[in-house]
């Protein structure tokens, strides 16, 4: 065991008004606050049973547990109200979420703690993935708490997340004689696993020993066993990535005395929850039932929309009207057979060549932030936050080429992709990339929620190899070295070892492991197409990413809530500036 360090944070949010009042989310961060003390950890412990728990508050808890020194293992623990957005964007609500709108961002937390001294982070949370569609969340702004912190640390951080991955509109706790004594089901059965109670998870190597992979096992077996006897579906979402023999939870600390676990009450009174209250959005499988999100996927995948153009890139609207596309100097925009088809070439060519940023001002007033691809038409649908599907078509392609891309956008407007999912669903989404890079950006999200940056880069390795631009979003979760050179942001993809595949469905495609050379190639875009993706941006160079360029900050509070990046006209105008973008002397019908 290192020397290092050792931390928990327990955080436990019982009253996040108007939602309904969980005292289980108090008694589960104590609980676990007593085991991570007990086994040796540095644990602090913020409940709202005296005091709300803000964003400053546990802003300062964190900065306070960080300046200790450097950390060998962060355990943050969460218990409360919370939703799944997009592609896992994870958000836990605080006690003043309905106030200020905001919430922690959960993985752009995570992605700042990189920055910090920590070897291992490990992620517990017992709280809601969604919540009810009366109640609005679309405007809620995430927030990763930590700022830039000390810097970029060198060598890799691991990823161990365990969620109870529930929907609907509270999390499910188990009442007892005494609120005291309520217990989150996820909670409580964790807690049975960590305190070495359940013989079902120890490790089968490490007879004596919980670590990371047995650990998620006993959860994925005993949780669903447990719910069952309330009625009650709860699959946990984990993913353990720990390694022998830095990967033990209970059996290499101190020796402790686990306290005492009430059995499990008798179900007779306790009600199953209505299946209709929520869309379980993570095992929405591409290409089976409908669902909720279903709307707009038909709604995609019937666009009427051109099979190609001259210039071999472009977009086509629908859904709003197209004042005008505001372009780079030497790329001129035409409209072309109807008045939301629009064709992009450079002045002096016919093809266009290169990646290239687009704005296209919509009649709304808002601006859709894009980037025209090259041998690629976009396909877009704007409602009235901006635009809730992209779509992009190589030309010339049948029509089912982007079946996948627009079941995924069902998936993602039914309600989000889970983590859970991740490794299988990013396999689902990859096959076939090159055919629509928006598949990439949708798989490096879900790589990037289980912290597994070498399978994002193995991306934008296969990409550049292709002679195809990597998608802004890849770069930017791959974590890329940039540079701008003649208005194009190229960025060097490093090499990436060969590793064992994690599921059945990666060990029949072995560009999902393999090793990967070191390459060069351009990046397709000068910002996320995401609108997620924002939350991620950093300081431009030298004290941040290379690839956020200089004025790219200013504009992300113009980001509306539209899932693909769509600016307030305000916000469109400042970018244009910042990037030298402008209405070109288009020339239409042609």
């Amino acid at each position: 065991m290192s020397d290092k360090r050792r931390a928990a944070l327990a955080i436990g949010v019982s009253d996040a008004t108007p939602l309904p009042y969980l005292a289980g989310a108090i008694n589960g961060a104590r609980a676990f606050h007593a085991w991570s003390q007990a086994l040796g950890y540095e644990s602090h412990l913020v409940t709202d049973d005296v005091e709300p728990v803000t964003a400053t508050r546990l802003r300062s808890e964190l900065e306070a547990l960080l300046a200790g020194g450097p950390l060998h293992r962060l355990i943050l623990y969460f218990a409360g109200h919370g939703l799944i957005r997009e592609a896992e964007e994870g958000l836990w609500l605080l006690s003043d979420w309905n106030k200020d709108l905001r919430a922690v961002a959960v993985e752009v937390l995570r992605r700042r703690l990189y920055r910090y001294e920590v070897d291992q982070i490990a992620i517990f949370a017992d709280a809601c993935r969604s919540l009810a569609t009366d109640i609005e969340t679309a405007d809620l702004t995430p927030d990763g708490l930590l700022g830039k912190g000390p810097g970029a640390r060198s060598g890799t951080v691991v990823i161990d997340k365990y969620i109870a991955a529930q929907d609907g509109t509270k999390t499910y706790v188990i009442p007892s004689g005494d609120p005291e004594d309520d217990r989150g089901l996820f909670s409580g059965v964790l807690l049975e696993g960590l305190w070495g109670t359940k013989p079902t998870a120890f490790s089968s190597l490490k007879p004596d020993k919980v670590t990371s992979e047995s650990l998620a096992s006993y959860l994925e077996t005993a949780v669903p066993e447990i719910a069952q006897r309330y009625r009650i579906t709860l699959m946990p979402s984990v993913s353990a990535t720990f390694r022998h023999p830095d990967d033990v939870y209970f059996g290499d600390g101190p020796a402790v005395t686990p306290p005492a676990f009430p059995p499990w009450p008798a179900p007779t009174e306790l009600l199953a929850p209505k299946p209709d209250r929520a869309v379980r959005a993570g095992r929405i499988r591409l290409g089976t039932q409908r669902h909720p999100g279903q709307e707009l996927e038909d709604r995609v995948r019937n666009q009427e929309r051109p099979h190609a153009f001259e210039t071999r890139a472009g977009f086509a609207v629908e859904g709003d009207g197209v004042v005008a596309l505001w372009t780079a100097a030497g790329v001129v925009a035409e409209s072309h057979l109807q008045p939301n088809w629009w064709r992009v070439r450079p002045a002096n060519q016919v093809v266009l060549q290169h990646p290239t940023p687009v704005l296209i001002e919509l009649a709304s007033g808002r601006f859709a932030a894009v980037a025209a691809l090259p041998d690629f038409i976009g396909s877009i649908v704007a409602t009235e936050d901006g635009v809730a599907a992209l779509v992009y078509r190589e030309v010339y392609s049948p029509p089912d080429a982007a079946r996948s891309t627009e079941e995924a956008i069902g998936v993602l407007e039914a309600g989000g992709m889970h983590a859970d999912d991740a490794t299988d669903l990013a396999v689902d989404l990859r096959q076939e990339k090159h055919v629509d890079p928006v598949r990439g950006v949708l798989s490096a999200y879900l790589y990037d929620s289980v912290g597994d940056v070498d399978s994002i880069r193995r991306m934008a390795h296969y990409y550049a190899r292709h002679h195809q631009a990597i998608p802004y979003d890849v770069a930017l979760l791959a974590d890329l070295e940039g540079t701008l050179r003649d208005g194009i942001l190229w960025a060097t993809v490093p090499a990436v070892s060969e590793r064992d595949p994690r599921t059945e469905k990666e060990r029949g495609a072995r560009w999902t492991y393999a090793a990967t050379t070191e390459v060069r190639g351009p990046v397709g875009g000068l910002w996320p197409w995401l609108r997620q993706g924002w939350a991620f941006l950093d300081d431009p160079a030298p004290d941040g990413s290379t690839l956020v360029l200089p004025g790219l900050l200013e504009v992300t509070d113009e980001v509306t809530k539209a899932r693909f990046t769509t600016l307030h006209h305000s916000g469109g105008l400042r970018l244009a500036e910042a990037f030298g973008l402008s209405v070109p002397n288009a020339i239409g019908g042609g």
